[in-house]
């Protein structure tokens, strides 16, 4: 849909009917969603303090303007709250950064989805899950906001499933994946912070991430945690190994980063370390010729690393309290980009 021929249509005042009219037009990701009227659009528009012509970002890969408006309408859909607007418009404008590479992002066969990791004061204003289940359901902020940006992507973007989004089989987290960081659990700074901005400032912050695998670390010991970790992101199947570029994220649950300070890792030593250990010989590669040519960047003396650099990996504290759960997101081999919300 591109917003700037988007036209009023009648409502059918039947919710099925209307669902399985506006399913029929293409303008929703296959659940149901919230009429995007008039009345409550213009509520959307006010509480994002911006007038609603104003322009926003270019989305690709249709190239379409996306305007506070049309940002307001796909938000209205996905079941948002008018206080989400900054958020969202702070997400679209880091998802069209160059380095993000959003294009790809829109029609690769890879699965990949734009994760949003929330950070500030924000989190507490809007009740978005840091903690237990914060990447599953539960806590509407973090579902909608994920949501409304996915339905931008299609509804202006034009990242149509199956016509334009190649995903070979897709992943749910290309539905929504929104959080916020636990800062008052974590023993180190925040990851708005280690990028450059003021604890004060509320962020998001985007990663193309390709999947979120689940690493059962049953010890308390950091040798053993580190090590367990490290093997969960080995896996030469993974874009950043093959590609040697990206930034995956690591969310460490507050038991283990409590038990990692205490035994005196910070966060630039617990990257260090998984850089060290996150690898594999290179001679273990496929000898035949790929279809995507490996990037050299990560082979290091021999070994096939798991980024190009250490600081390449992100780290994030989340979830909850138990030191048993850590989820590892591997990526499509674009690099993360962090925008400050600007409230109103």
């Amino acid at each position: 849909m591109n917003q700037q021929n988007a036209a009023m249509i009648e409502a059918p005042a039947d919710p099925a009917e209307l669902f399985d009219t506006l399913y029929r037009m293409g303008l929703t990701d296959g659940m149901p969603v919230i009429p995007p009227t008039d009345d409550l659009v213009q509520r959307f528009i006010a509480a994002s303090g911006r007038p609603g012509s104003d322009e926003i970002a270019v989305i690709p890969p249709a190239n379409h303007l996306a305007t506070v408006t049309g940002i307001a309408v796909n938000a209205v859909m996905a079941g948002c709250l008018p206080e989400y607007m900054p958020v969202l418009i702070a997400v679209v404008e880091a998802l069209v950064e160059p380095q993000f590479n959003l294009f790809g992002v829109a029609t690769t066969t890879n699965p990949v989805g734009p994760l949003i990791l929330v950070n500030g004061p924000v989190r507490q204003q809007l009740d978005l899950n840091c903690g237990r289940n914060a990447l599953g359901p539960g806590r509407r902020a973090n579902a909608t906001i994920g949501r409304a940006i996915r339905l931008i992507m299609l509804n202006i973007g034009g990242a149509i499933p199956e016509e334009v989004d190649k995903a070979t089989l897709g992943q749910p987290g290309k539905y929504t994946m929104c959080l916020g960081e636990a800062e008052e659990e974590s023993p180190w700074v925040p990851l708005h912070v280690e990028r450059g901005f003021e604890p004060e400032d509320s962020t998001v912050t985007v990663v193309g991430v390709q999947d979120i695998g689940n690493m059962f670390v049953c010890f308390q010991q950091a040798e053993s945690i580190l090590r367990t970790l490290a093997s969960g992101m080995v896996s030469f199947a993974a874009n950043n190994m093959l590609l040697g570029e990206g930034n995956p994220i690591l969310f460490l649950n507050p038991g283990h980063a409590d038990l990692l300070a205490k035994q005196g890792y910070d966060k630039p030593r617990i990257r260090e370390e998984l850089f060290r250990r996150a690898t594999f010989p290179a001679s273990e590669l496929p000898q035949e010729v790929s279809a995507v040519e490996q990037n050299s960047r990560n082979i290091i003396d021999g070994r096939n690393m798991v980024t190009a650099r250490a600081e390449d990996i992100l780290i994030a504290v989340a979830g909850g309290p138990e030191a048993y759960h850590n989820s590892y997101c591997a990526t499509f081999g674009n690099m993360a980009v962090t925008k400050k919300i600007r409230l109103p």
